[in-house]
């Protein structure tokens, strides 16, 4: 966000994220899929400001639960997603398991994820 001098505010800086805790792949993968939640219209609000957060440096991945807009934005999100995988019918479930699987094999054979193991 511009300010009319050209600089951004600073809590609206947009970093990539560097958790030590992660390799440089996931890190990158982490920052992408940030990105793209708080460029989505359709995303939760509370969702894009977490990713606000994340990418401004104002919280780490390691925070998230412990921040309070953080904790409702993960957890209204899983919600969602527990209802929808309920209301699936056993077949479409199967299919997801299956690409799931079929995407984490080809992640492993480019050398991403390699210790990631489906269930």
């Amino acid at each position: 966000m511009s300010n009319g001098n050209g600089f951004t505010n600073p809590g609206e800086r947009d970093y990539p994220v560097e958790d030590r805790d992660l390799a440089e792949e996931q890190n990158e993968h982490l920052t992408r899929s940030l990105r793209a939640v708080r460029d989505n219209a359709s995303a939760p609000a509370e969702a894009q400001d977490l990713a606000r957060k994340m990418l401004s440096g104002r919280l780490e991945l390691k925070d998230v639960l412990d921040d309070p807009s953080g904790y409702r934005a993960l957890t209204d999100g899983i919600a969602g997603m527990r209802e929808s995988w309920r209301s699936m019918a056993p077949e479409d479930r199967q299919a997801v398991r299956a690409r799931v699987e079929e995407k984490a094999v080809e992640a492993e054979a480019d050398g991403v994820g390699a210790g990631y193991q489906p269930r």
